[in-house]
């Protein structure tokens, strides 16, 4: 398919969708990598054909080792871990906070981003922005 096709799968896909999508959604609709969505919904927006914007910050969730904050009032380190979906979040509660994994998985996507972010997580940081179209 060339790439015209591709942007016209793409204006279509983007427009029948009631929500604005982000590049993943785009990505996994149409069977193409992040980056070739990223730059075919880019071109799509240039071109007027969709709307796109760069919307809600991304968050890292920085993890100290397992259970062991740091005490001594130095610097936090540790993992940096982008979580963008539900399965990788409650991957994070099973490697984090196995006891509190039972409470996680009743949350819906929201609700349970908080509470890694409040109950879970040693800190958060934003490491970008997402792109949203419509």
């Amino acid at each position: 398919m060339d790439r015209e096709d591709r942007l016209e799968q793409l204006r279509e896909y983007v427009n029948s969708e009631p929500e604005p999508v982000s590049v993943s959604d785009i990505a996994d609709a149409l069977d193409l990598s992040n980056s070739y969505a990223r730059q075919l919904a880019r071109e799509a927006a240039e071109r007027g054909s969709i709307n796109g914007q760069k919307s809600k910050p991304i968050i890292g969730y920085i993890f100290e080792e397992r259970g062991r904050a740091r005490t001594d009032g130095g610097e936090p380190q540790g993992e940096l871990r982008v979580l963008p979906t539900r399965e990788a979040l409650l991957q994070a509660v099973r490697d984090y906070a196995p006891n509190r994994y039972n409470e996680a998985v009743g949350k819906d996507l929201e609700e349970l981003r908080k509470f890694v972010r409040k109950e879970v997580a040693d800190r958060t940081v934003p490491v970008g922005h997402a792109w949203r179209f419509s």
